[in-house]
């Protein structure tokens, strides 16, 4: 009777067990975390093509070079060695929480040996003892305690998944961008060792024009100061380009020995892209959708902690077969069986029961800010790179027309300094002009190529043909 008694417990404890309250919406999540002040534009405020956004955006540069860096930083990058891992901690997490919805199943076997010694021989007995028992222990999730901890740790293990999808896309762009800075560097010190011949020419004309008597020895000083300044600036570019390649190497995972050879120009700069929408984002960009996976994770962890000021109940059975002098006295059996339902009720924890509730619910708020903070950075680099898109095409092409203009001045300043019409200053002026609009143009060109690879991680969109977030992903 007591069996059955027992099994109908057990059986209405599991019929009554309560579903968990069903998680906020991603919308619901979004409209959380903004102020109500805050208003969401139907497109970008920059301009941009509504059209859904593309993947497979590194083919676009026709690079074939930067193709095998890209893999060669997803193979050996360290950083992303350790995104991989906490992947991996986050999915084992998912079983450790997991377990304690299973029964516990644990065995013993132990055995003591007795000796009496009495002070007559036929009181001194030897006694053996031994058990072996096998118990299983089980706490029933009737309210949802455990089943919103395994919930949360679900939720983490999205999150990481698709922290480690970001850290790829990042990855990509960030060996494409240090790629194409080592060009920047190169081509920069290709200008300085040009400067320094420059400048070493116009000190040999100034000395000729001097011993001549065609000018004062003030030009031959200040060409040779304008020629060591090259000098100095030529050494500063080895030194810059030195760098740039060994950032590079770092993010291949190679020693940085500054051996890589760097492009000597930059790749065609490929077609305007489509940019989706603002919403788009929502479900494009890996780390929105991570951060999303945060605030329910958060949810479920208050979730449990609210469930843990109810009473909790915990079944435990036990098998024992035990080798006793004292049973087999007796004539009792030696194999014992027993079984236990008990429930435990929080009476007084000193209040951290519900200071532990507060903490969750502090936490959930931290997650949906959080959450908000990073959909409007988002929007913000989107906006930023689509507004620079022609901004630097303007500034490209302005810069341009200077060099040509500039390059034409120097041209006419120094035969006119050798027909003896200007001064050497004059010439050394211009030239140093022409120089530095040069220099612009370098860095605007390496300028346009960065926003174009910053636009295409903005947007979520995939270096790889397959999407970023993969579709598999969803919520619990």
């Amino acid at each position: 009777m007591m069996r059955g008694n027992g099994a109908l417990i057990v059986l209405s404890l599991f019929l009554g067990a309560c579903a968990l309250r069903a998680p906020p919406t991603q919308m619901e999540i979004f409209d959380q975390s903004l102020p109500v002040e805050t208003a969401i534009p139907p497109e970008w405020i920059a301009g941009g093509n509504p059209a859904a956004v593309a993947n497979n955006w590194l083919q676009t540069f026709n690079d074939p070079v930067l193709d095998s860096l890209v893999s060669e930083a997803l193979a050996n990058n360290l950083d992303l060695r350790q995104a991989a891992d906490s992947v991996e901690v986050a999915r084992q997490t998912v079983t450790v929480v997991g377990a304690q919805l299973l029964p516990q199943l644990g065995g013993q076997i132990s055995g003591k040996r007795t000796h009496d010694f009495g002070d007559e021989e036929d009181f001194k007995h030897t006694f053996n003892h031994t058990v072996a028992a096998l118990s299983m222990t089980w706490e029933l999730d009737i309210w949802g305690r455990l089943r919103a901890q395994r919930a949360a740790a679900a939720d983490n293990f999205e999150a990481s998944t698709l922290d480690f999808a970001y850290a790829r896309q990042s990855l990509a762009a960030t060996v494409a961008l240090n790629w194409y800075v080592t060009t920047e560097a190169r081509q920069i010190l290709q200008l300085a060792e040009r400067a320094v011949g420059i400048y070493g020419r116009l000190l040999d004309l100034a000395r000729i024009r001097h011993t001549s008597g065609k000018s004062s020895e003030l030009d031959v000083v200040d060409a040779r100061a304008r020629q060591e300044s090259a000098q100095a600036a030529q050494e500063e570019a080895r030194i810059s380009y030195g760098h740039a390649l060994r950032s590079l190497e770092v993010l291949l995972g190679r020693y940085p020995a500054a051996e890589i050879a760097a492009s000597p120009a930059y790749p065609r700069l490929p077609p305007p892209v489509a940019s989706g929408v603002p919403v788009d984002l929502l479900i494009q960009r890996p780390d929105i959708l991570a951060a999303e996976y945060q605030v329910l994770a958060a949810f479920h962890q208050q979730e449990a902690a609210r469930l843990a000021l109810l009473p909790s109940f915990s079944m435990a059975l036990t098998a024992e077969r035990v080798g006793d002098h004292l049973l087999s006295q007796l004539g009792l059996s030696p194999k014992l069986v027993s079984a236990q339902i008990g429930t435990t009720i929080p009476i007084y924890e000193g209040g951290a029961l519900c200071a532990a509730l507060k903490i969750a619910t502090a936490q959930q708020a931290q997650a949906v800010s959080y959450y908000g903070s990073v959909v409007l950075n988002a929007f913000r680099e989107v906006e930023n790179v689509l507004a620079s898109e022609t901004l630097l095409a303007n500034q490209l092409r302005y810069a341009e027309r200077s060099l040509a203009d500039r390059s034409r001045a120097v041209k006419i300043a120094a035969e006119q300094y050798r027909a003896g019409k200007r001064d050497l200053l004059w010439v050394e002026q211009l030239q140093a002009e022409q120089l530095l609009v040069e220099a612009n143009v370098i860095k605007l060109r390496n300028a346009q190529i960065a926003n174009r690879i910053r636009l295409h991680l903005a947007l979520g969109g995939s270096f790889e043909a397959a999407p970023a977030v993969v579709e598999t992903v969803s919520r619990k």
